[in-house]
């Protein structure tokens, strides 16, 4: 017999293609997955996925049992509500800051299921640029931000971790002119030009990084929003680390080469609010509902990529 808890943590294994990774977002220890796994494998008498030193890789039988968890997560939430008949209704408006990149990604399905379960609640949004998104909170009229979730956050904050994206490296696929430092796959950090954010948590990944590898970053534009830094890689002006999704998303995606950078690390989005608020009903409404959906939308978005989102 499937429990529900096993597949939802058989998906965040999907969502992030790491043992370690999937078990730290899942809370529970690599060994104790790692067991999930084979009981899974074991009840189900198929391979879900391989496992090696590079990471994990989902099998066909592993994408087929992917689909039924998150239907399954999805179907046993409708169930537990409409069973709850003696739950009041929840009505009003809530509204969310995010990037223009996460209202495509994440508000959608929120909208969906929000229509099934309080269709008497709605959302609007405010977007804008991402590294502020938790600075947001504090202002009048924004009840949720969607935004990178800092390795450490704020004790007046609550949140749920909706997905973790891996960063990428990218370049000019034809850039106008020499870049100093890059030649196709070999790039000299010190030297290479980058487009980076103006602050934030992304901004504080690529420092890591560069720190991490003993180099200095040599700046050559600094911008607001992830979504432009990939405009000007695309127009040639240098390099740039993003996560990957913002350039499967950009419309400059095929005017960009990914660079082969293994040891980036994984961008981490969250859903937050503020502590303070959550038990006000619209609050706890969508901050539940939030948790229910969140190990599906990985698989959600790669579904939406394939069909040409």
């Amino acid at each position: 017999m499937i429990d529900l808890k096993d597949a939802a943590l058989f998906l965040r294994i999907c969502e992030t293609g790491n043992l370690t990774r999937a078990a730290q977002l899942s809370d529970v220890s690599p060994s104790t997955l790692s067991r999930t796994l084979t009981k899974l494998e074991k009840d189900l008498n198929v391979r879900l996925c391989y496992r090696d030193q590079k990471g994990i890789v989902i099998t066909k039988a592993g994408r087929l049992f992917e689909r039924f968890a998150k239907d399954s997560l999805r179907n046993f939430n409708l169930l537990k509500r409409s069973l709850a008949q003696d739950i009041a209704p929840v009505s009003g408006n809530i509204k969310i800051y995010c990037s223009v990149s996460a209202s495509y990604i994440f508000i959608p399905r929120l909208l969906s299921e929000l229509r099934l379960i309080h269709p008497d609640l709605e959302i609007s949004l405010e977007t804008g640029d991402p590294a502020n998104a938790l600075n947001f909170l504090n202002h009048d009229g924004i009840d949720f931000v969607i935004a990178p979730k800092p390795a450490v956050i704020d004790d007046s904050i609550d949140s749920v971790d909706l997905i973790s994206f891996p960063l990428a490296m990218i370049a000019p696929r034809t850039p106008a002119y020499p870049l100093k430092g890059y030649d196709g796959d070999n790039v000299t950090l010190s030297a290479v030009p980058m487009v980076l954010p103006e602050r934030g948590k992304l901004r504080t990944d690529i420092e890591d990084y560069f720190r991490a590898h003993h180099a200095r970053i040599c700046v050559y534009s600094q911008v607001a929003g992830h979504e432009a830094i990939v405009n000007l890689v695309a127009l040639g002006f240098g390099l740039a680390i993003v996560p990957r999704v913002i350039v499967d998303l950009s419309p400059f995606k095929n005017d960009v080469v990914i660079l082969n950078r293994p040891d980036l690390p994984c961008f981490d989005v969250a859903l937050c609010n503020l502590k303070a608020r959550s038990q006000e009903p619209c609050i706890k409404a969508i901050y539940q509902l939030a948790r229910t959906i969140a190990p599906t939308f990985a698989s959600d978005l790669r579904s939406r990529r394939i069909s040409g989102l």
